[in-house]
């Protein structure tokens, strides 16, 4: 049963899907008639518990199993209790049929039962006969036809039961031929039944107001309605040929109220369509279908759109040759209906779903007509090409079902065009598409592409190629890689030709277009190598066409796609050649900055014909070459994606092995070789200072190969040195665990003896800082499981444990330190948390344990003993240090000690790693209590809940011992211990508050949930049950009779109930394992009955029970907001969301602020599981689509909350009475919900929750007393409202706008007695708001009257300056808004009239004004800019500029400066003529996150506007002198310092224009060194860098200083933007000092060369991929020509930049001591940078005071490996001056005495 049946059967039974899959599974009641019957056979279907049981019951009862025949003959009393016995089960059987919901299980096995195909399989004698089946089924719907015309007023059946009756009765017409037959038989019962039934719902329809229907209520009244009149089309379209004329009256019964569904508005438009069908069915079985249909082919209006469209599907196949023409008026009639209404877009929907089923249904007629005359084949045609106009006029609608609806309608009607002959029908295509290939409009190509798409798939590509000569001239050569739809149609076409043509033909059409379509920098390669692969693939010569092709322009990654796309052997051949004859293209290719390129020649290596081919010595080059220039690579995507491949090229070395280890051959001996070298080149990757990418694939891919030796039997110290083994140990130490954890894994099979010393595991193991101990834990873990040890940890006695000896020890080893730490902890926290810390050695334990098998240990004694040890010493260590984490305030909770510490030293001893003399002498803080109790708590939970989740358990063992009758002790926790920790994670998540420590007690109680869920003593399987009553019980109070405080002290009030939600959540999650959710659903019934019910009254008897009822909520709101986070219970909370929304909306409204904080929490969390994680909005502050539903799939999923909405909004909307606190958050909480909805293209399609319903009663909140809520009404209400209804509400608010300008402008004393709520100004702000939304939604698309809109909100906004200037602001924003949508010439010169008079008010004024009312003046001079902006005189914008905001003589509110600084810095960046795009980008732009407004008026400006700004603002005196005196401000101190953002601006723009001619590079470059603020850097960058491009040369003395700036940019703390400008002052210097090497200037060519390497490893890749092309185009040698740069990776290029260096002081090679100091100045930044990194030493606290970090701490740049870049530059020098010992000696020598090299060194 696939999901969409299951939700049109549930739409017909009106249930939610979910429920009604719930449905499907739950019990079948018995039927009325047989509650009380003594056959055994009903007693057996009562008493099923399950649907599965009820199904095995029926099947049984139909073969007659619920009976033992006894005897081989019967009598004839024998015989007929036997027939009366067959004919109660047929019986019983056809009620319960009739009674099951449809799908069930139980009713598919009948129907399968009532078959000829289950009567065919009755073995011996038949116990069933067709006839005896159907008389059941007959005897059972007059019994349900009985029950619906019974007029017993006792027990009247309701609307919902009628329903059930018509929906099970109709289902008989759905794949149930008995059912069917039988229908047909008491049709006379039903039919007069119908009538009644209709008018009972639309009686109750109608007078819905009357009767205070729901919404959802109503909605399901209409979907009744639907059930019976599909039940009347189904009769009518099985029977009606046959219905006798008796039942004419009770069908026009049925026609009356038929008549009314479809003529209603409010009606669904599937009901309307449905009673419309109803209608046309009348009409023919009444034998007037001709007037019918000539009635329907006259104009209707569009209540009447149902019944005119239902007319064309009562026609049949024959009917076309006598009524065609009038069926291609009605279809006339229809797209008329259609152009006219189609703004609303339910009238676009229904047409086209209607039509695309009428497609379906034409070709049926098309023997009857190609049999008849030429004339009546006219109407025929008609139709089809009504029908495709109307499809190419929407195949691309912006609507998904419209478009796909019109894209099968185009397909039909070409189709049937063909059976006609009707070449007119693809003509038009043609046509269309020649249109739209020379339109500028990218809809009009998208239509054509579309809809020749579908013509090439019914015709071919041929006729299309002919008629269309825009596809070669230009569609394809432009559009293809650049165009989606353009691709497709290509890909179609070219599918097709390849069968109409020759291969020549072939490929010179269009695999010749593909490849010149490659050179192409402007189109997609990716899409092109796309259409490429389906060309190979579809014809596998094309390969050898594109291999001989002689163009070298082809792209290289084209090739390789082509060869991998064909895998054939012509392939091989190919793939051989470029290894062996172009090997240097693939070796450039995996060092390209392309990712694709280099990921598929990776792939091209690895790939081979057979996956046992060895790998040649040419794949192992280029491998090698990808692997030392990629393997550090940081994208994760890219690292994965080359693991992938590479573990291609493993598997096959494996295999090459796995037949040497059975036949040795020299091929299998090289392959060896190989693997030995490639896993040494791994294992060297593992250096110290290696970056993450390196280490993670180096280890991941020795992994791989380890594992790969394992299965060989290769021993892995036969493959590996030990200093190799070395580094991989080095890993130990990594920051991430899931590197230590490979790396341990590795060394264990490397290393055949461990040198691991005990001590150095002891000092790790109890250190401060967690990753020690973690370090010290994987050691421990490789000593134990290491082959042999050198030393061991403590002697092993002679009757030690038989399994794991080596970690028994361990663990004991362990337990020893851990008992004296717990013994200080308990008499001294405070000391026991600085010199000893427990949680070391408890992770090392746990560590430990969880390589054991616990049934190994629970056979020997010693083993059982030390569990029970470890469970004893957890529990002690969990009491001791619970208070510090249950305290109120953990983090700074200090426990009293011995010894009063005050006048002891205060340090941030966590930083440091000190030896226990130098602790003693630092005082305790709350900071080392509070890491040593949470993290012991993290410990001794996942210990404990480990235990029990894997060991054997008491009660479980008794069990086995009474089921096998065994008596042995093999069991590690027995039932006390188990009670123990079970009430121990209890007390944990009950009260503590601190978060790390309740968080990891969760992880440690689900193993416990999980185990004691799947344990089959039913002692232990029963614990979470009672757990969760005891949890719920306590949350309800239930305990507060006997102990209000105490039953409540265990649960935090605050902290979000702390570690309450997350002991519900384990329990609840934990059963999921089982496949059952009851727990889940008894706790949210019960927690939302908590959050429904009602506060406590004040006057209660009990003391504090209405403070105890909102601790309830709180507990409540806050679990359920756990269990509504849990991702693992994302689907099964589903059903409870709308009760969780209304609970949450609920607790807003409390009076407690702890409970409105619990359901605010809730709320969003409720948003995240609706609407899904938050994703970034737009650029205008919009929601993400993800982000947002239709109203449609909201209210299907959650009915119950439109009654809420609604009840709410119209709460909210009754009068004007103000809104308190709570309210107002109750209000904006469910306007925020409602603002992530939109009107669905099926709004009003299939029921009546529409969104449009919510309008009035938003509009009258839209006019309320609170600003927030105002304005968040108006914005829902925009997003509800269709343009049509938008367009009329506008009209409706401009007339109220003339009146208040009227009333403004009335005399006094008119003006006092009407004044009213007319004039109220919460009333004018609202109608603003709505205004401004309905606007937008609208845009520029009505220009007469956004005419009238400016020219009335104009006269409006002067008379409100007096009343309010919030008022006043807020119709400017409006105006605003209208006005950047204006262009120049569609504004009269009347409207610019009053525009004008607008602005002509004082500024003075309305500055002052703003400053008194706290509001910003800013939209006032927005406004006058754009009104300049369309101003017909040149130079109007430039002079509001310079007049009103840069020569305004009055005080100057601080929004104004910075929207001048703004604007002028804005259209400096944009239009200043000295800059270019290499100075400022798109990117710098963005940088400065300039507001919407500026941007928004720059777009609207001209580009001749824009170009005047530019040279007015550069030109213009008065700009100057504003700047200049607006920075003299910016520089003065407080209070007329200005903002920072300002303060940067203005500086930018004194930098940009050439404000002070006396400025040169040198003071520019002076000022940038002196000053730290980072907001001037940017223009400091800019100005630097064009006095720069202005000079032809650098003067020498500036070198130093622009290199000391430039080094600044590139720190990885700066923003990456300007670490991208220093690649511009970099390549500027790299000019100069190429020019003007031989000065030699030592300090220059340093700081130079460390400038570039900077620059090339720092950490964004774009800026290194610059700065690789950067360095590459640098001309260190003038007398060779200067290669084409390529665009290879920075580290590729940093070895060339340094060869080429270096090669060039080629003459000061004699000099060492100019070598040795230009080396030093080089590494002086990375030896630093190597400095900075933690060592891993213990000892006392230095002298410099230098902090080591509690955790290992990322720097800010993760890509630069400091080792390996001092090693490629000492490299360098050696490569380079190979002779000069002395030199090489003095570099070894420094590094040695500033570098640490390796881990071993570092030991």
């Amino acid at each position: 049963m696939n999901d969409l049946n299951l939700r049109v059967t549930a739409i017909k039974l009106c249930a939610h899907p979910k429920r009604f899959a719930e449905l499907r599974d739950a019990l079948v009641p018995v039927p009325n008639k047989w509650t009380g019957s003594p056959h055994s056979f009903v007693q057996q279907f009562a008493t099923a518990s399950t649907s599965a049981e009820q199904v095995s019951v029926i099947r049984g009862c139909f073969h007659a199993l619920h009976e033992q025949q006894t005897q081989a003959g019967h009598g004839d009393g024998e015989d007929q209790d036997q027939e009366q016995r067959r004919l109660a089960v047929e019986q019983f059987l056809a009620s319960v049929l009739f009674a099951s919901p449809l799908k069930h299980s139980v009713r598919n096995q009948l129907i399968k039962l009532f078959s000829d195909q289950a009567l065919a399989k009755q073995l011996g004698q038949p116990q069933h006969t067709k006839p005896q089946l159907l008389a059941a089924l007959r005897a059972a719907l007059r019994e349900l036809a009985a029950t619906v015309a019974s007029t017993s007023t006792d027990t009247p059946l309701t609307h919902d039961q009628v329903n059930d009756v018509f929906v099970s009765t109709n289902a008989c017409l759905q794949n149930f031929p008995y059912g069917r037959e039988a229908l047909g038989h008491e049709l006379d019962v039903f039919l007069p039944l119908l009538g009644s039934a209709l008018e009972r719902y639309w009686l109750d329809i109608s007078n819905s107001s009357a009767l205070e229907l729901s919404p959802t209520r109503l909605n399901e009244l209409y979907l009744f309605v639907q059930n019976v009149l599909r039940f009347h089309v189904g009769v009518l379209s099985e029977w009606g040929d046959r219905l006798e004329s008796g039942v004419r009256v009770h069908l026009r019964s049925v026609q009356l109220v038929a008549e009314e569904v479809a003529r209603h508005r409010d009606t669904p438009w599937d009901v309307r369509s449905i009673a419309g069908l109803v209608i046309g069915k009348n009409a023919r079985f009444f034998d007037r279908l001709e007037a019918y249909l000539d009635e329907s082919s006259q104009a209707m209006p569009i209540e009447c759109l149902p019944i005119q469209a239902a007319a064309l599907n009562v026609l049949l196949p024959d009917d076309y040759q006598r009524y065609g023409s009038q069926a291609a008026d009605i279809v006339d009639r229809l797209m008329e209906l259609t152009s006219h209404e189609g703004s609303l877009n339910n009238v676009l929907v229904y047409m086209a779903k209607h039509l695309h089923a009428y497609s379906k249904s034409l070709g049926l007629p098309v023997p009857h007509l190609l049999a008849g005359p030429p004339p009546q084949r006219q109407g025929y045609e008609r139709i089809l090409y009504a029908l495709q106009r109307f499809a190419l006029a929407n195949i691309c609608s912006g609507t998904d079902s419209v478009r796909h609806m019109c894209g099968g309608i185009f397909m039909q009607i070409l189709q049937h065009g063909q059976a006609c002959g009707l070449l007119g029908l693809f003509q038009a295509v043609y046509l269309r598409f020649e249109e739209g290939s020379s339109s500028t409009s990218s809809g009009s190509l998208l239509a054509g592409c579309l809809a020749m798409e579908k013509l090439v798939s019914v015709q071919g590509a041929r006729e299309a190629i002919r008629h269309c000569p825009s596809l070669f001239g230009r569609v394809f050569p432009e559009y293809l890689g650049v165009d989606d739809a353009v691709d497709s149609l290509f890909k179609a076409m070219m599918v097709a030709s390849r069968k109409e043509q020759t291969f020549e033909d072939w490929c010179q059409q269009w695999l010749n277009l593909l490849l010149r379509a490659t050179q192409n920098q402007n189109k997609r390669l990716s899409a092109i190598e796309g259409l490429i692969t389906q060309a190979v693939k579809e014809e596998p010569q094309a390969l050898r066409h594109i291999w001989l092709q002689n163009d070298t322009a082809i792209p290289f990654s084209t090739i390789l796609t082509a060869i991998l796309s064909a895998r054939n052997d012509e392939s091989n051949e190919m793939r051989q050649y470029l290894l062996v004859k172009h090997s240097q293209m693939l070796r450039d290719a995996v060092v390209g900055q392309d990712d694709h390129l280099r990921l598929l020649t990776l792939r091209f290596v690895g790939a081979a014909a057979l996956p046992s081919q060895p790998v040649s010595v040419e794949e192992r080059a280029i491998i090698g070459y990808y692997l030392k220039h990629n393997i550090n690579n940081p994208s994760a995507h890219i690292r994965q994606l080359g693991f992938g491949h590479m573990l291609k090229v493993i598997r096959r070395i494996e295999l090459c092995l796995a037949e040497h280890r059975k036949r040795p051959t020299a091929t299998g001996a090289d392959q060896m070789d190989y693997l030995r070298g490639f896993m040494a080149l791994l294992a060297d990757n593992l250096f110290h200072s290696a970056n993450y990418g390196r280490r993670w694939l180096s280890l991941r891919l020795l992994q791989s190969c380890a594992v790969m030796c394992s299965r060989l039997d290769i021993p892995m110290e036969d493959i590996l040195t030990a200093n190799q083994a070395a580094c991989v140990e080095s890993c130990l130490w990594d920051s991430y665990e899931h590197n230590k954890l490979v790396a341990a894994e590795l060394l264990i099979k490397l290393q055949p003896c461990t040198r691991i010393q005990p001590d150095t595991v002891m000092e790790l193991l109890v250190s401060l800082r967690p990753p020690d101990s973690l370090t010290g834990a994987y050691l421990l873990q490789v000593h134990c499981q290491a082959k042999q040890v050198e030393t061991q940890l403590v002697p092993c006695p002679a009757d030690a444990v038989r399994y794991q000896p080596r970690i028994y020890a361990a663990l004991q080893w362990c337990l020893q330190p851990l008992r004296e730490a717990l013994a200080l902890a308990t008499t001294n926290l405070a000391e026991a948390a600085k010199l000893s810390p427990m949680y070391g050695l408890l992770l090392a334990s746990r560590h430990l344990i969880e390589l054991l098998a616990m049934q190994e240990l629970a056979r020997e004694p010693l083993w059982r003993q030390y569990v029970q040890e470890l469970v004893d010493v957890c529990m002690a260590i969990s009491e001791v240090v619970l208070p510090v984490v249950s305290s109120v305030a953990p983090e700074g909770y200090l426990p009293e000690t011995s010894d009063q510490e005050t006048d002891q030293e205060v340090a941030n001893v966590l930083r440091r790693r000190l030896d226990a003399e130098a602790l003693r002498q630092i005082r305790t803080t709350p900071q080392m209590v509070l890491l040593c109790a949470w993290r012991s708590i993290k410990e001794v939970s996942n210990i404990l809940g480990g235990l029990v989740e894997r060991s054997p358990l008491e009660q479980e063992h008794q069990q086995q011992q009474q089921q096998q009758q065994k008596d042995d002790a093999t069991y590690l926790l027995s039932a006390s211990q188990l009670t123990a920790i079970g009430d121990h994670f209890l007390l944990l998540l009950a009260e503590i508050k601190h978060r790390g420590a309740f968080e990891q007690a969760y992880v440690g109680f689900s193993m416990l949930c999980r185990r004691f869920w799947h344990s089959d003593a039913a002692a232990l399987n029963q614990l979470p049950t009672a757990w969760v009553n005891e949890a719920l019980d306590m949350i309800e109070g239930k305990q507060q009779q006997q102990s209000l405080a105490s039953s409540q002290s265990r649960l935090c009030p605050t902290r979000r109930s702390a570690g309450i939600p997350y002991m519900l959540q384990a329990l609840v999650c934990s059963e999921l394992k089982l496949g059952t959710h009851n727990t889940l659903h008894r706790c949210m019934i019960r927690l939302l009955k908590v959050c429904e019910s009602p506060p406590a009254d004040s006057d209660a008897p009990q003391a504090g029970a209405e403070a105890s009822a909102g601790a309830a909520h709180c507990h409540a709101l806050n679990i359920m907001r756990a269990l509504f986070r849990s991702s693992e219970l994302a689907d099964l909370v589903g059903e409870f969301v709308a009760r969780g929304i209304v609970c949450t909306l609920n607790g807003l409204l409390a009076t407690d602020w702890a409970e409105q904080n619990s359901a605010s929490l809730l709320l969003a969390t409720l948003v995240v599981r609706v609407f899904g994680v938050e994703r970034p909005r737009d650029d205008s502050g919009e929601l993400h689509v993800r982000n947002r539903m239709t109203g449609r799939i909201f209210f299907t999923r959650y009915p119950e909350l439109y009654n809420y909405f609604s009840q709410g909004l119209a709460r909210a909307a009754q009068g004007p009475r103000p809104l308190h606190g709570a309210q107002k958050i109750h209000l904006q909480s469910m306007l925020m919900l409602l603002s992530r909805l939109y009107p669905s293209s099926m709004e009003g399609a299939e029921s009546t929750l529409k969104l449009s319903n919510f309008v009035p009663d938003l509009l009258k909140i839209s006019l309320c007393a609170d600003v927030l809520t105002r304005e968040k009404a108006a914005s829902v209400v925009g997003n509800f409202v269709d343009d049509q209804d938008a367009l009329v509400r506008t009209r409706r608010i401009l007339d109220q706008m003339l009146v208040l300008h009227e009333r403004l402008n009335a005399p006094p004393s008119q003006e006092d007695a009407d004044d009213g709520p007319m004039v109220s100004h919460n009333r004018i702000h609202g109608q603003e708001r709505l205004l401004l939304e309905l606007y937008r939604r609208l845009r520029w698309s009505r220009p007469n009257l956004n005419r009238m809109m400016l020219k009335t909100l104009s006269k409006v906004t002067i008379d409100l300056l007096d009343r309010s200037l919030f008022l006043f602001n807020g119709m400017l924003e409006v105006l605003v808004a209208i006005l950047e949508d204006v262009a120049h010439g569609q504004v009269e010169e009347s409207v610019m009239v009053e525009l004008r008079r607008v602005y002509e008010l004082s500024p003075v004024r309305i500055y002052e004004a703003c400053q008194r009312d706290r509001l910003s003046p800013k939209i006032f001079q927005i406004f006058g800019l754009h009104l300049h902006r369309l101003e017909h005189l040149p130079g109007s914008a430039i002079k509001h500029i310079v007049t009103d905001l840069c020569k305004f003589s009055g005080p100057m509110p601080m929004a104004i400066e910075e929207l001048k600084g703004e604007l002028l810095l804005y259209v400096a960046l944009q239009d200043l003529p000295p800059l270019h795009i290499d100075l400022v980008n798109a990117g710098d732009v963005k940088v400065l996150s300039f507001s919407s407004d500026i941007v928004r008026y720059h777009k609207a400006l001209t580009p001749d506007q824009r170009h005047e700004l530019g040279r007015g603002i550069a030109s213009s005196p008065s700009v100057h002198t504003c700047l200049r005196r607006m920075y003299v401000w910016g520089q003065q101190g407080p209070p007329n310092c200005w903002s920072l953002q300002l303060a940067g601006r203005i500086g930018i723009l004194q930098l940009l224009i050439p404000l002070n001619p006396a400025i040169d590079l040198e003071r520019l470059l002076e000022f940038a060194l002196e000053n730290n603020a980072a907001h001037v850097h940017f223009g400091l960058v800019l100005a630097i860098k064009r006095l720069m491009d202005r000079q032809e040369e650098l003067s020498q003395p500036i070198w130093i200083p622009l290199l000391e700036y430039a080094q600044i940019l590139c720190y990885a703390t700066q923003p990456v933007y300007l670490r991208h400008k220093a690649i511009g002052l970099c390549e500027r210097i790299g000019i100069e000092i190429s020019r003007q090497l031989f000065l030699g200037d030592l300090e220059t060519l340093g700081r130079f060369a460390r400038l570039v390497l900077l620059l090339l490893v720092d950490d964004d890749e774009g800026l290194r991929n610059d700065a690789a092309v950067m360095a590459d185009q640098m001309d260190w040698d003038r007398v060779h020509p200067k290669p084409e740069p390529k665009k290879i990776l920075a580290n590729v290029v940093l070895k060339k930049f340094l060869k080429n260096f270096i090669d060039s002081l080629e003459k000061y090679g004699k000099d060492n001591g100019f070598l040795l100091r230009l080396f030093s100045i080089i590494i002086e930044p990375f030896l630093l940078m190597a400095q900075e990194t933690p060592s891993p030493e213990h000892g006392a606290l230095g002298e410099d005071g230098a902090d080591v970090d509690l955790f290992d701490k990322q720097g800010c740049n993760l890509y630069c490996e400091t080792l390996m870049v001092i090693r490629e530059v000492a490299d360098s020098f050696t490569e380079a001056f190979p002779q000069d010992t002395a030199l090489l000696s003095s570099i070894a020598e420094v590094l040695r005495a500033n570098v640490v090299w390796s881990r071993s060194e570092w030991n």
